[in-house]
């Protein structure tokens, strides 16, 4: 029926319309009518655009010729076209959208049939909704393998597609989770584990909003079907048991496939600000990417979950006080300190500025004995206590000031003193830091006090604490003593793999000797640790810059100190992380392993001869004393503090090619002043084997 707006309004009645006289429009009959004896009466005409125009006949025939009825068979005429046309129309768009759903169900079919992959599946509603509790979602079909043949460019039906960097994310057309009894021992991990040393999601308002979900179809939405998938994705990050060889290349298939879940209605989240869904999805997706390959996506959403932080005012504490209740306000407390970590930690991850500013933040630190326990993690008997949560927000705002005082562009213009009282008083925030930790949790007790996911979390936690270390002392710095030894071919190599955002490192103070000796302790302590623990639950790529520093560590410190008492641990140590290193060095996309791999070949071959050629002088040495002395007791005297004074005797056997004496005081009196290879050089002439002279 049309309406009233859809018809032509005129004001005139049928004759005075085809006279083109004015009509008075008096009911029933208008003077015109009356004059001419004709039924006054308007018909309705539609009123149509573009509508081709009809030839206009001479105005004073129509007048004489043309009579109402003619006029209103026209008009008749007029509309019966009209509606015949329309109906045309409409069935050639039937047609169009009969050939279309064939096509897409074409599509569908082939991307359900094609290559699927084990763990997360691609979540899709079904043809109707069920209101049976368990039989109420259903899964349909599988991501395939990023780079697979299988063409997922083009939507399966009922779907459309989004694309990120690097590989495609299929959305649904309606959101749909699989049965309940399928997922809960996956959620149930992930609030036992992760959320409780890192409070993402409060326990209780999530398991309601999951009950709602499936008790409701009618209420579901795309931010509660994106924050299930992140619990998903972040509950089957860790393997459920451990994996000793592990395949890093697959290691990602198994949380894949919800992380694209999620990511297809990112565009909603980065902008839902009536409650905490759109955050909450938009951390959990910055801490997987940490985990990952390819980290630098992280780094892009962590400036919009920052910045959807300070919409929800939530840096503020007069804001959270006033406008909700206690426990709703110390969530979203935790929220904040939880994007505050994660932006700080990618800030000196990747150098480049964070976006939450320390001036402007009015919130609280998180307490060390909360009331509800959330970030405490215990050792395995339970005898021992330390909030995680608080440990790492405390190391973020270290590590932000260690870009802020090193890395920042306004830092490269103080005087190389201030840097170096920079430098302290850093180190000293990070020994403070590190002080706070029970003897029961340091390194070398990892795998022997703490439970398996306590002893992942605590690592990586070190992880970070070595690579802040690493930072502040500036062993990446070109004035550091392992770029002199490395050959020209690994120096370009290393100035291939420096990226842009990096090449602050190579203006930094290389380190002090006493700064030297403690980062080579920490890259034995963490190594050792990780050396421990399955492959599986390693977390390589959160870790990786750190491994990279301690391998780079321990090989310039084997070639300096060819011959210290923990040379053979050293090499167990390096070998390991080598392997490691070798596993994942085609999957890197942060780091730039591929131009390092030469670089560490170098040094490892490097450091290698210089232990073979401390232990040649060192025998050397000990034949030629015996032989000097003629005296047993006195040679055996010799051999003995030789044995006590090892590593600084070996340095003194290898660096006095370089002229730098790090011999023993004492023996370097005796001799008047020279080192015994200074010495004994002045017994016999250069270059002659010391082996041929004692035969």
């Amino acid at each position: 029926m049309e309406t009233v707006s859809q018809l032509s309004r005129r004001k005139a009645c049928d004759l005075c319309f085809v006279k083109k006289i004015k009509c008075d429009m008096i009911k029933p009959q208008c003077s015109n009518c009356k004059q001419y004896s004709t039924e006054c009466k308007t018909t309705a005409v539609r009123r149509r655009i573009g509508r081709p125009k009809v030839p206009r006949h001479d105005t004073n025939a129509s007048a004489e010729t043309d009579s109402p009825d003619e006029h209103e068979a026209a008009a008749s005429k007029m509309d019966s076209d009209q509606t015949a046309k329309i109906q045309g129309l409409e069935s050639r768009l039937a047609r169009i959208e009969e050939q279309l759903q064939q096509v897409l169900s074409v599509a569908s079919a082939a991307l359900a049939s094609a290559n699927r992959i084990p763990g997360p599946r691609v979540i899709t509603v079904s043809s109707g909704e069920e209101s049976d509790f368990d039989n109420s979602t259903r899964l349909l079909n599988t991501l395939p393998l990023p780079g697979s043949s299988t063409d997922t460019s083009g939507p399966s039906a009922g779907s459309t597609a989004t694309s990120s960097p690097s590989e495609s994310v299929i959305r649904s057309a309606s959101p749909n989770l699989p049965p309940l009894e399928e997922i809960l021992p996956i959620i149930n991990t992930y609030f036992s584990q992760i959320n409780h040393a890192i409070p993402l999601f409060s326990q209780a308002e999530f398991m309601r909003m999951l009950h709602d979900w499936y008790i409701h179809p009618a209420r579901r939405t795309w931010a509660v079907w994106a924050a299930v998938n992140i619990v998903l994705a972040l509950g089957s990050w860790i393997p459920a048991t451990p994996i000793q060889d592990m395949n890093f290349a697959e290691a990602e298939t198994a949380f894949k496939g919800y992380m694209n879940n999620a990511q297809s209605v990112l565009a909603e989240l980065v902008t839902r600000e009536q409650d905490l869904l759109g955050l909450q999805t938009l951390l959990g997706l910055v801490i997987l990417y940490q985990t990952m390959a390819n980290s630098k996506q992280g780094a892009v959403l962590i400036g919009a979950a920052v910045r959807l932080v300070h919409r929800l005012q939530m840096q503020s504490r007069n804001n959270i006080e006033v406008s909700y209740p206690q426990e709703q306000g110390l969530h979203r407390c935790r929220l904040f300190w939880i994007a505050y970590m994660l932006d700080k930690e990618i800030s000196l991850k990747h150098h480049t500025p964070s976006i939450q500013l320390d001036a402007d933040i009015d919130q609280d630190l998180p307490v060390s004995h909360p009331a509800d326990g959330v970030g405490d993690i215990y050792t395995a008997d339970g005898l021992v206590r330390v909030n995680y949560f608080r440990l790492r927000v405390r190391l973020a705002h270290i590590q932000g000031r260690t870009y802020d005082m090193l890395y920042s562009t306004r830092s490269t213009k103080i005087s190389m003193a201030e840097r170096q009282a920079r430098v302290i008083r850093l180190t000293y925030l990070l020994e403070n830091w590190r002080s706070n930790i029970p003897a029961e949790m340091v390194p070398d007790a990892l795998n022997s006090r703490l439970g398996r996911m306590e002893r992942i979390l605590m690592s990586a936690l070190y992880g970070s604490f070595v690579g802040c270390m690493v930072m502040v002392h500036g062993i990446w710095s070109q004035q550091a003593a392992w770029m002199k030894i490395i050959s020209d071919r690994s120096l370009m190599a290393l100035q291939l793999g420096r990226t842009d955002e990096r090449k602050s490192c190579i203006n930094q103070q290389p380190p002090l000797p006493s700064a030297w000796k403690r980062c080579v302790q920490l890259s034995r302590e963490f190594s050792r640790a990780l050396m421990q623990l399955p492959e599986s639950d390693v977390n390589i790529w959160a870790n990786l810059a750190a491994l990279l520093s301690c391998l780079v560590i321990i090989l310039t410190n084997m070639f300096q100190s060819p011959g210290h008492e923990d040379l053979e641990e050293d090499r167990q140590i390096t070998q390991w992380l080598v392997r490691m290193l070798n596993k994942v060095k085609d999957l890197s996309v942060t780091v730039p392993l591929t131009q390092m791999h030469v670089v560490v070949a170098d040094l490892e071959q490097r450091a290698e001869a210089a232990v073979a050629t401390a232990q040649m002088k060192r025998q050397a040495l000990q034949e030629r004393l015996l032989m000097m002395s003629g005296q047993a007791s006195w040679s055996q005297e010799v051999v003995q503090a030789e044995n006590s004074h090892d590593e600084n005797l070996e340095q003194s056997l290898f660096w006095d090619t370089e002229a730098v004496d790090f011999g023993r005081p004492e023996m370097g009196d005796a001799l008047g002043g020279q080192t015994i290879v200074d010495w004994l050089d002045g017994q016999y002439p250069h270059g002659m084997d010391m082996g041929e002279v004692i035969s």
